[in-house]
């Protein structure tokens, strides 16, 4: 059954891991943090899901677990909790995987193994509305933009002003939506009317499938 825990108003934020060890230790580091909350750690789908009703802000899912897929949760958040932020957490850093789940609607994407202080630094980063990626899920992403290079030049590019163009590159190092109007001395209101036209040339609906598409249509380059 999930494990729930009653604390001050802080970050809450729920996992899900099916290894007992790594679970335990997980929440462990996740809840020294002065700023989280650990609102439940299950160790399947189904209790993933009764986690939801906790009204997590970042769910922290592995994606092998025994009863499904970590995606079909990432899927689900979508509709049942549009507010809370999916960040993943795994052992498979396949190019597959990390697109498919990035195209679910993941905000960021960690390897197990990753260091206690960058995981609480990663939480940190997609509450800004940033992407946090491991190194080497960004190189693979790179490689499949570079390999899909000559599909994306056969399609059809969507037409981004310079303007989008350089405020959407802003926003895949991360930067959130205020850093960028200051980076580029416009207001955030001005910042955000540029990400909705972006989002409706791309057909996209979120900052991480906004960045893909672009980084497939060699819009924009992603850097290490």
């Amino acid at each position: 059954m999930p494990e729930h825990h009653d604390r001050p108003a802080r970050v809450r934020v729920a996992l899900v891991e099916d290894d007992d060890i790594l679970r335990a230790e997980l929440s462990e580091r996740v809840a020294a943090s002065a700023t989280f909350e650990v609102v439940g750690a299950a160790s399947t789908l189904q209790e993933a899901r009764e986690l939801v009703a906790f009204a997590p802000q970042v769910f922290l899912i592995d994606l092998a677990l025994p009863d499904g897929s970590g995606l079909e949760l990432i899927t689900e958040l979508a509709t049942a909790a549009p507010e809370c932020k999916a960040l993943v957490i795994s052992v498979f850093g396949d190019v597959r995987n990390v697109v498919r789940a990035i195209e679910l609607g993941a905000a960021g994407y960690l390897l197990k193994g990753t260091e206690a202080a960058q995981v609480a630094a990663a939480i940190e980063t997609v509450l800004r509305g940033g992407a946090p990626l491991s190194p080497a899920v960004a190189g693979h992403i790179l490689n499949r933009v570079r390999k899909d290079a000559a599909v994306a030049n056969a399609r059809p590019v969507a037409k981004l002003t310079p303007r989008e163009i350089d405020l959407l590159e802003s926003l895949a190092r991360g930067l959130t939506v205020k850093e960028v109007a200051a980076v580029h001395g416009i207001s955030p209101h001005t910042v955000g009317d540029h990400v909705k036209a972006i989002y409706k040339k791309l057909a996209v609906s979120s900052r991480g499938e906004a960045i893909f598409e672009a980084a497939q249509s060699g819009l924009i380059r992603l850097h290490d």
